[in-house]
Formats: C-alpha cells, sequence, structure tokens
C-alpha cells in the first residue's frame, strides 16, 4: 500500500516539485496509520494537498536559506581577508617610510661634513638601504597574496551564484514543466501524448498555455473519434447528445 500510496501522491502532485524522499515519507506515514486502503486511496491523496503545499514552501525556504548562508559566510571570510592584508599591508609602508626617513637623515648627516661619509654611517647607510629593500619585496608580496586571496575569493562567490542561478533555473524549469504536465492532464490530454511533449515556446504565460493544451485535447478528440459519430444513434434509435459523444470519447481515452 506505501508503493499505491506514493505514486498516487506523484501523480497528483507533480506541480509542487516535491522530492521522492518527501512523498515517500508521507506515503509511509499514511500506510502506517492502517486506515488507507484501495476504496480511499484517492480521498486520501486528495486530503494532502495542504499538507503537502506547506511541505513544499518549508523546503524551499530552507533551500533559500542555505544559499543566502553560505554566501554571506563567504562574503564576510573575504572581507575578513582584504581587512588583514590591508592591515599588514600598512604596518609594511609605515616600516617603509620609517626606514626611508632614517636613510635620509644619514644620507643628511654624512653629506654635512663635506661630502665625505664615515664608514660607520656608510655601513648604517648600506643595512638601512638592505632593509628597504627587503621591506619593499615583503610588501611586494603582500600585495600579491591579497591580489591572488581576493582573486580566488571573487571566483568562489562567482560559482556559488552561478550555482544558485542554476538551481533557480532549473527548479523553474521543473516547475513550468509540472504544470504543463498537470494542466495536460486537466484538460483530458492522454497519457501517451502527454510523453510526447509539446511544443510550447518560454514566452508562453499560464493562460496561453491551457488554451494551447486545450486545442491538442480537442484535436486527439477529432481524430479519435469513430468515423460518423455525429450522425450515431444509441439503442433507443435516437441521435447521440453532445454530453453522451464526449462520454464516448473520454471512455475512448481512458483505454
Amino acid at each position: 500500500m506505501k508503493t499505491k500510496i506514493f505514486q498516487a501522491l506523484k501523480q497528483e502532485y507533480p506541480q509542487l516539485g516535491l522530492g521522492d524522499e518527501i512523498l515517500q515519507a508521507q506515503a509511509e506515514a499514511l500506510a502506517a496509520t492502517g486506515f488507507v486502503n484501495d476504496e480511499n486511496l484517492q480521498a486520501v491523496v486528495a486530503s494532502q494537498k495542504a499538507n503537502l503545499e506547506a511541505l513544499q514552501k518549508l523546503n524551499d525556504k530552507r533551500v533559500a536559506d542555505a544559499l543566502a548562508k553560505s554566501k554571506k559566510d563567504a562574503e564576510a571570510a573575504a572581507e575578513k581577508l582584504k581587512a588583514e592584508h590591508a592591515a599588514a599591508l600598512k604596518a609594511e609602508q609605515e616600516k617603509l617610510t620609517a626606514a626611508q626617513k632614517k636613510l635620509e637623515e644619514l644620507e643628511k648627516r654624512g653629506g654635512g661634513g663635506g661630502g665625505q661619509v664615515s664608514q660607520e654611517t656608510q655601513a648604517a647607510i648600506d643595512a638601512l638601504k638592505a632593509e628597504q629593500k627587503a621591506q619593499l619585496d615583503s610588501i611586494n608580496e603582500t600585495i600579491k597574496n591579497l591580489q591572488t586571496a581576493n582573486s580566488d575569493y571573487a571566483a568562489k562567490l562567482k560559482a556559488m551564484q552561478d550555482e544558485k542561478d542554476a538551481a533557480a533555473k532549473a527548479a523553474a524549469a521543473k516547475a513550468r514543466l509540472d504544470m504543463i504536465t498537470a494542466k495536460a492532464k486537466e484538460v483530458g490530454i492522454p497519457e501517451w501524448r502527454i510523453a510526447q511533449g509539446f511544443n510550447i515556446s518560454d514566452d508562453m504565460d499560464e493562460a496561453k498555455i491551457t488554451e494551447t493544451l486545450t486545442g491538442f485535447a480537442a484535436d486527439i478528440k477529432k481524430q479519435m473519434l469513430p468515423t460518423g459519430i455525429h450522425a450515431s444513434r444509441n439503442d433507443d434509435g435516437k441521435a447521440v447528445s453532445a454530453e453522451e459523444a464526449t462520454d464516448i470519447v473520454k471512455g475512448i481515452l481512458r483505454k
């Protein structure tokens, strides 16, 4: 019975876009009550509409919240790393400025003696120049690392956004296909024709889709009517009414 309930739920509510796991869990819960049988199966399935719609809304909200949280966490991590690198770069620049100032003072002091610079002063100048070069190299390395890190996080954020967009596009496409399938069943198009698919453009709204599918259904009914049915008569010799003709067509489509 669990399998019957699951298949009935899946056939009745394709437009909700619920996964098999959710529908199977619902089917298992209903089967566990022991009250569902072949006679009341359709009535039980029909009574589940409100519950399943609530599950759909909850499931959609969870997915949206998870994607939003992931994006927010990634952006926060990127901002933190950017701030850390900016602070490190500022510290290196301050060291470089201080070293440059010391170098200028030493060169100025050494030039005050008729252009002669003592060995001690020259050694200090050379040491500061070496320190200055090391600090400049460090700054360049910090800048390079910052650029690489920013590029990496930008790529991750783009990948997350692309994934979110793809998921949204796939969900929209599935919802549209499920809506078309449900509409096709509603207007009386048989399963074998639905399985073949329909040539429906992306710019068609629900009203236009319903109109198009209704036209398909009418064409199928005409094609499947037995020749001369418009002149057919019932057992009493009376002409078949429009209602009786429709019942005949429905009987044919169900076969």
